[in-house]
Order: structure tokens, then C-alpha cells, then sequence
């Protein structure tokens, strides 16, 4: 039985990993998890900013993340299944043969996601071998922190569920270049991915439909604010 208690050790255990070469084991160990329709209607009734994305390690040693709307997550009124929730990390394969992908009201362009997805997918060890380069530094050390958690907008969540029909969202990792004063860097984000299958008969080629949102943010490297996360 899954408790409060222990969701925060595997948070912790993650926490504790997250800096060692081995993290990339974890991170590499499937594409994504999935928000589902029903974790949707959960939290819309709190109207949230933010979906808090907390990533773990399991005392079976299994990649888990921990979903909880921001609300939750400052008042620290937690329902297991209700407005927190346990996913697991999966790998996702689409039986298609033809995409026609479009966007949201987002900047986000279906040939930038795949870009980003691909990159996270051949680059993901070179990018974690930089950031430990960059720990071996004090002057960067804290550009070199591996990421705890993720903020995912519910904006985006309200958008792409806008569809009644729709069961159940992707949500993978990809590396996205940003460009800051002070440097410019790849970072890992999360790109939320809604399929949809159309096909009139199963003799019929089925056509896809995928919409992208990306304005997910990791911490860190960016500033945790005081009581943001209280699952940390």
C-alpha cells in the first residue's frame, strides 16, 4: 500500500541518486508516463496553476513520478488516487503509418517536438555527462544540478483535454536549448503529446493526429520559491 511516508522516501531515494552517474539509468528507462483523463477531472475542480511532477526511485529500484496540483501541494492535503497520483515510467508505441500532427496555442510546432524528443533520445547520456562536468566546477556547479521536479501548466492540461473523447495524454522528456544572460545550455523538459487515432475500418490505414504543449519547467535548475514543493 502506497503512503505519505512513503512517497517521500522515494522522492528522497531520487533526490539522493539524481547527482551520481547512474541517474541516467532512470532517466533513460522508458519515454514517459501518462496523465489521464480522470487525473484531470481530479484536480480541475481546484482550478490549479501547475501540475507538480516529483520524480522517484521505488525501493524495487523502478523510475516513478508523482503527480499533485500545486494547491495540494502548499496546503500539503494530499489524497493518494485523488489529487496525488502515482505513474509509472513507460515506453509508448503508436501503430500508425501516417502523422498529421498540428499544434496548440502554443509555440511549439509538432517538427520542433520531434526535434527535441530525438535530441533527449541520442543525447540524453552527453548532456548528463555535462552536467556532472559542470558540478566539478563551483563557479557552475549549480547549473550542474540534476533536476527534482517538474511544474507542467494546467493550462496546458485544460487545452489539450478540451477533447471529452480523449482518454489519456503522453508525457515524455526532451532536451531543449535555451538561451539566458548568463548562459546558454540544453535543459530536459517534459512534452506533453495528445494522439489521436483515426481509422473507419480495420482494413483502413490509420492516421494519427498529435498536439504538443512544452512549457514545462524543471527545478532545478531553476529557483524553487519557499513551500512550493512540500514533497521535497
Amino acid at each position: 500500500m502506497i503512503t505519505l511516508d512513503l512517497v517521500k522516501k522515494n522522492i528522497n531515494r531520487w533526490n539522493l541518486t539524481r547527482n551520481n552517474k547512474n541517474a541516467i539509468s532512470y532517466l533513460t528507462s522508458g519515454s514517459g508516463f501518462l496523465i489521464t483523463a480522470e487525473d484531470f477531472k481530479n484536480w480541475s475542480h481546484l482550478d490549479p496553476e501547475f501540475i507538480n511532477c516529483y520524480l522517484t526511485i521505488d525501493k524495487m529500484n523502478n523510475f516513478k513520478i508523482y503527480l499533485a496540483d500545486n494547491i495540494t501541494d502548499e496546503n500539503q492535503e494530499y489524497l493518494l488516487g485523488k489529487n496525488l497520483f502515482e505513474k509509472g515510467f513507460q515506453e509508448y508505441f503508436d501503430e500508425s503509418f501516417l502523422n498529421q500532427k498540428r499544434t496548440i496555442n502554443s509555440n511549439l510546432t509538432p517538427t520542433e517536438a520531434d526535434s527535441r524528443i530525438a535530441t533527449w533520445v541520442l543525447c540524453a547520456n552527453a548532456w548528463v555527462n555535462h552536467k556532472e562536468a559542470l558540478r566539478q566546477d563551483e563557479r557552475s556547479a549549480e547549473s550542474g544540478e540534476m533536476v527534482q521536479v517538474f511544474t507542467i501548466p494546467f493550462s496546458d492540461l485544460r487545452e489539450l483535454f478540451s477533447d471529452k473523447n480523449l482518454a489519456s495524454l503522453k508525457a515524455t522528456f526532451a532536451l531543449k536549448f535555451e538561451e539566458t544572460e548568463a548562459q546558454s545550455s540544453y535543459e530536459i523538459e517534459i512534452i506533453l503529446a495528445k494522439t489521436e487515432f483515426q481509422s473507419k475500418s480495420l482494413s483502413e490505414v490509420s492516421l494519427v493526429k498529435e498536439t504538443f504543449a512544452d512549457m514545462s519547467k524543471g527545478y532545478p535548475p531553476s529557483k524553487t520559491a519557499t513551500n512550493q514543493f512540500n514533497l521535497l
